[in-house]
């Protein structure tokens, strides 16, 4: 029998999606829960496992194509007996799937070609057909109503880009000169451009010693929203610097012991993720949003923790009531909100919602870093490398672990003097940790 593939809504406030990769091509075999394509949303990148194993029939949408939630975007052949419940039919109501009811058009628009020297876009038949098979159509100059004739075995009769493509070959039809695509817009670039060989999901563009690569799905969100931020927030930053000997040093008593009991090594991160929860608890401005004239006080701490992601990008996933939980409570969420973000497997739900951000670019090396704000946050934590430095104590020169703090924050409610305390509240709690302090 055939199974259609829904597009998922992968959140309440998610109503479309972006195909950003095929991973099976029709004719393929696919195995069930196998990874079938990836979509991404305004929030989250997600791969889409396969239902059923089978044939992959057909697809509806190709990549790059927003397809709203609930649509039909491909079917899959499998080997089981199809029934009379087990029948692919119209979804019962809207909720399943969204209805297609295109516009009626008269005998004579039937006629007219796909692809049309006109201005005005074609009239669609009665019948339903994907966007793949109105391209191929137009490819080969294959009016409306030559397609109502072309029996197809899809649900409902359904004409799908296999059946197209067997009637193409069986009347030996060649590509229309009139009908071939126009190239994909490319930047403006002189004369001695080139086409690079490159994944087809993406082209890139020479230029004597330079290349254009265009953005893919997520850096143009990303770019979006960090132009955004600078354009709503007053960025302001200011820096404090934190001995992190004690801490390191407890760190380092319960390593070997944490990791056997819960599997994986507790890093520094979620030292700085308990003090920024109880330093919003003191200074809840740090922990609002601007409406308007309005400042929100945000009951919980939800924090954000920025991921980076595998090749480019990153994602923040969201520790939501970060206060009521303790650093073993954090540290696990953090682990399993970071595994599954690198994985592609994060809701929506979990990127929603934070009311501040913690980044620690010092895994990366960083000494000191000046993040924008997460939109509509007021402000973000950069947390530097922690490296062993000379530190005057009492007029004694000693070796002490060091990290630079950075607290970019929104001007427009926040001023040097409470980001001030709020870097130093943060500071006092971390160099004072109790050393005599149990893991669990």
């Amino acid at each position: 029998m055939k199974v259609e593939i829904i597009m998922p809504q992968m959140g309440e406030s998610i109503a479309e999606a972006t195909i950003i990769k095929w991973f099976k091509r029709p004719g393929d075999q696919v195995l069930k829960d196998e990874i079938l394509l990836e979509i991404s949303t305004d929030k989250v990148d997600s791969e889409i496992p396969s239902p059923s194993s089978g044939l992959l029939y057909d697809v509806f949408f190709d990549a790059g194509e927003v397809v709203p939630v609930k649509t039909p975007i491909a079917v899959i052949e499998t080997n089981e007996t199809n029934t009379a419940d087990q029948e692919l039919a119209a979804p019962a109501s809207a909720e399943q799937a969204p209805a297609y009811d295109p516009p009626t058009q008269t005998a004579a628009a039937l006629e007219e070609p796909l692809v049309s020297s006109s201005s005005t876009p074609p009239v669609f038949s009665n019948r339903f057909y994907s966007p793949l098979v109105k391209n191929l159509a137009a490819k080969y100059a294959i009016t409306f109503s030559e397609l109502d004739m072309i029996p197809g075995s899809g649900q409902g009769g359904r004409l799908t880009k296999l059946d197209l493509l067997n009637y193409i070959q069986r009347d030996r039809r060649t590509p229309s000169a009139t009908s071939a695509p126009e190239p994909a817009h490319l930047p403006a670039l002189n004369d001695n451009r080139r086409i690079v060989d490159t994944p087809s999901s993406q082209i890139q563009v020479s230029v004597g010693e330079s290349t254009a690569i265009p953005m893919d799905h997520m850096r143009k969100i990303i770019s979006e929203r960090m132009l955004h931020s600078l354009q709503t927030s007053a960025h302001v930053h200011s820096i404090h610097e934190v001995d992190m000997t004690k801490v390191s040093r407890w760190r380092a008593d319960y390593l070997d012991e944490f990791q056997a009991r819960e599997g994986f090594r507790i890093n520094f991160t979620p030292f700085f993720l308990e003090a920024a929860a109880k330093a919003l608890l003191e200074f809840p401005y740090l922990n609002s949003t601007i409406e308007g004239d309005m400042i929100v006080l945000r009951r919980h701490v939800n924090l954000g923790c920025a991921v980076a992601l595998e090749g480019n990008g990153l994602i923040v996933p969201v520790i939501k009531k970060a206060e009521e939980k303790n650093l073993v409570g954090l540290a696990r969420q953090l682990n399993d909100l970071g595994h599954r973000a690198r994985h592609k497997s994060l809701s929506p739900d979990e990127t929603a919602g934070g009311t501040f951000t913690v980044t620690n670019a010092g895994g990366f090396g960083t000494l000191i870093g000046t993040p924008i704000i997460n939109q509509p946050q007021v402000a973000i934590l950069c947390v530097g490398r922690i490296q062993k430095r000379p530190v005057v104590i009492d007029d004694l020169l000693g070796i002490r672990e060091m990290c630079y703090l950075t607290l970019s924050y929104d001007h427009r409610i926040i001023d040097g003097m409470m980001a001030g305390r709020f870097l130093s509240f943060l500071s006092n709690y971390l160099e004072h940790w109790d050393l005599s302090r149990p893991l669990y």
